[in-house]
């Protein structure tokens, strides 16, 4: 009998239990609605605007608009110091001559547009209208004032100036000065092998003026210009420039895309320009307690939409705004790989189409770029290229393999971001399986039973055996790879051996004093802004704290002496990838300092690049700034190895964050809201229907709300979550807010608008 009423004691208790983990796992049904984005837009990104309070003095620190491929930048002419300056850039305006050095295959030049006052300039104010994606400025002269605003509509390849101007400057004028199409570089290095492209013609077509600049590759490329008449003092300026490179015609086309725009008006495109940038912005949204941070990293999302867009080529050094570069061409060794590393946390995929694309349709000349003898089963790819990926990498005596490799790990997380079956059994698998087939054909198995990989280089630091940059891709692409085929039950033939080689491939190269080597008896023990021998910490994630727990110690030191030792080189990506590093082993605070630092980078110039522009020496670098908004969400939201991290570094002093709709790994959108120094909730949505595994510091009190048939089970500092496609969760400890929102942080006035150029 007291057994008896033991068991019901039991059992009275075991459902007591039962119900208390249903509660939690099952809760109240998730809506549509469940968390609120509230974000006034205009007024939010007004406060990130750049602004101007005087004339900017160069291309770093001037005002720029873009549409993804066609672009301006203004700023005070160099030549005539009472005139503004319209740099007009088109990416896609490449050389394309056959067999040749490929610094010939670069970027050209095509021209500026001067804006020059019948009085002298005596003051101007400028902003760029980040939510309007238009620079509006007033020049004050002594001889009236001109108000202008500039866009480059969304959908038409026009550089629009709108003209409003009082007094004597009603006399102001616009004039098109042409730039001679040739190879930056070897101009400047005098390359006596360089033949000039023939000179640029001046004339009119249908009453228009244009200019074109034939190739010697064939072809041509073409300017037109006209001004239009809209009212008292008020005219538009229409600029377009038309690429003819295979097939000539520009001229004809420059004329027409003008009329065609002259004929559409500018309200019209107005109005679809704007509806593409306000549809553009809020796909996710971030806020943080630095509004100097804030703002930059905003800027940098419209800095990627202007010079980006699906369809459309990849972005290079420069962007759509031309400046004479001994780097006008594609880098693979890492710029081209930096600029890209932010769109799929951000949820704009359509960002990364470009460079996947442009991989996948180019299948065969990446083939030609192996050796003869490989090209059965291989790919490569040189440094640098044009718009035609077709240079092939360094052979046995001098082996780089960074290109491909480095290129195809964004093509693949092009994938997990979208979880697209059938595009990676179709496009990505075959050209991931060639690509890391070639290494393969270099290896050398060792007396110790290991494979080993032979002299090679090390962006950009030296040559070594066994380098770390190559033993992390070459891990990183065998796991991938066995990975697939077990997701898509291929069974390809090169399965065992890519097995065999993970199995026997030799350990990274280990100094225990300043822990990862560059390679074989090569030491890190020079400064070296590019971080390849650590890429297996980040971006690979192959070296990491979560699954390899006793190499903690050596990635803490490799990221810690890569920090040290570079503690004066003043470089902004040295400064960006320490930022990464040390988000990816959890170091909130050190990952905030580099990116503190990686800020106030001053130029190798003479002015201040306030408008987040940046070079090196001279040379437009369009990554790096990127490469800083990367950081920031490393700091917020991780994904690697199948588990979504949650503030995974977050640094003290952000006590308060807020994001909404982040991407991750497995095709999840994810917010959430950190308050005093806790995360206060979390929702996650599947796209995919994959499984959903959580880490975070909520941890206590663990609450759901979601569908009936979600399931939560929590396995130590892991939570994971049962969801379908289309199906999301709430996650939150404590009492139940009336509302889950996400809205932004308060700004101090003083605070906002911190870039630009202001006195």
């Amino acid at each position: 009998m007291v057994f008896f009423r033991m068991n019901k004691i039991y059992f009275l208790c075991l459902l007591v239990l039962l119900a208390t983990v249903s509660k939690a796992q099952n809760g109240e049904k998730a809506t549509a609605s469940s968390v609120k984005l509230e974000v006034p837009w205009p007024q939010f990104m007004a406060r990130h605007d750049m602004v101007w309070d005087q004339v900017p003095k160069d291309y770093y620190e001037g005002a720029f608009v873009g549409n993804g491929v066609m672009g301006t930048i203004i700023f005070m002419d160099d030549q005539d110091l009472n005139s503004l300056r319209f740099e007009i850039g088109r990416t896609d305006i490449y050389d394309d001559r056959k067999n040749v050095n490929p610094h010939a295959n670069c970027r050209l030049p095509i021209g500026q547009v001067l804006l020059t006052p019948a009085g002298r300039i005596s003051g101007m104010k400028m902003r760029v209208d980040l939510w309007n994606a238009e620079a509006r400025a007033e020049i004050t002269t002594d001889a009236g004032t001109i108000k202008f605003r500039c866009f480059v509509p969304s959908d038409e390849m026009i550089v629009l100036v709108e003209l409003n101007t009082t007094g004597l400057e009603k006399n102001c004028r616009f004039t098109f000065r042409p730039q001679q199409g040739n190879s930056a570089r070897l101009m400047s290095l005098k390359d006596p092998e360089y033949i000039p492209n023939p000179p640029f013609q001046l004339g009119q077509e249908e009453g228009m003026d244009v200019c074109v600049q034939p190739l010697l590759a064939g072809g041509n490329y073409a300017t037109a210009w006209k001004e239009v008449g809209t009212g008292t003092n008020k005219r538009v300026l229409y600029v377009n420039v038309a690429n003819g490179i295979h097939g000539g015609g520009a001229g004809r086309e420059a004329v027409k895309a003008v009329n065609h725009a002259i004929a559409r008006g500018v309200r019209d495109m107005e109005k679809a320009h704007r509806a593409w940038w306000h549809a553009f912005y809020p796909a996710s949204f971030v806020t943080i307690p630095d509004e100097r941070i804030e703002s930059f990293y905003w800027i940098q999302w419209y800095k990627l939409a202007s010079a980006m867009r699906e369809g459309l080529p990849s972005v290079d050094l420069m962007g759509p705004w031309f400046r004479m570069s001994s780097w006008g061409c594609y880098w693979m060794n890492l710029n081209e790989q930096l600029s890209l590393y932010t769109v799929h946390m951000g949820n704009h995929l359509e960002l990364g189409e470009p460079m996947s694309q442009w991989l996948e349709n180019s299948r065969e000349d990446l083939i030609n770029n192996a050796p003869p003898e490989y090209r059965y089963n291989s790919a490569s790819l040189g440094n640098p290229t044009n718009l035609r990926l077709i240079a092939s990498a360094p052979g046995r005596s001098n082996l780089s393999f960074i290109g491909l490799p480095w290129l195809v790990q964004h093509l693949y997380l092009q994938y997990r971001y979208s979880m697209d079956d059938q595009r990676l059994r179709d496009k990505i698998y075959p050209l991931m399986s060639r690509t890391f087939n070639l290494y393969l054909h270099y290896l050398k198995l060792g007396d110790d039973g290991c494979y080993h990989i032979p002299l090679a280089f090390s962006d950009e630091y030296g040559y070594a055996e066994d380098t770390n940059l190559n033993l992390g891709l070459l891990r990183w692409g065998l796991q991938t790879l066995i990975a697939i085929n077990e997701r898509l039950n291929i069974n390809d033939p090169m399965l065992p051996e890519w097995k065999e080689t993970l199995s026997k491939l030799v350990d990274y190269q280990i100094d225990e004093k300043t822990g990862l080597m560059i390679g074989k008896d090569v030491p890190f023990a020079k400064t070296h802004r590019h971080y390849s021998h650590l890429l297996a910490i980040f971006p690979l994630y192959v070296l990491n704290i979560d699954d390899q727990p006793e190499r903690r110690t050596l990635i803490e030191k490799s990221v810690r002496h890569f920090d040290d030792i570079n503690a004066h080189h003043s470089v902004m990506y040295r400064y960006t990838g320490a930022s990464s590093l040390f988000a990816a082993t959890g170091n909130g605070e050190d990952a905030l300092r580099c990116l503190q630092n990686a800020l106030t980078i001053l130029p190798q110039g003479p002015t201040v690049k306030e408008n987040t522009l940046y070079s090196e020496g001279g040379n437009p670098t369009f990554e790096s700034p990127i490469s800083a908004a990367r950081n920031v969400l490393d700091m917020l939201i991780q994904s690697w190895g199948g588990t979504i991290r949650i503030f995974p570094a977050c640094p003290s002093s952000w006590k308060d964050v807020s994001f909404h709709d982040l991407r991750t790994e497995g095709a999840f959108l994810v917010s959430a809201t950190r308050e005093g120094g806790k995360t206060k909730f979390i929702r996650v949505k599947s796209l995919a229907g994959e499984p959903c595994i959580l880490k975070c510091d909520i941890n206590s009190e663990l609450k759901m709300i979601a569908p009936k048939t979600v399931t939560m089970k929590i396995n130590k500092d892991r939570i994971e979550l049962s969801l379908k496609k289309g199906e999301e969760a709430i996650l939150y400890s404590g009492s139940k807010p009336h509302e889950f929102i996400v809205k932004p942080l308060p700004a101090d006035s003083n605070d906002i608008n911190q870039w630009g150029s202001q006195k």
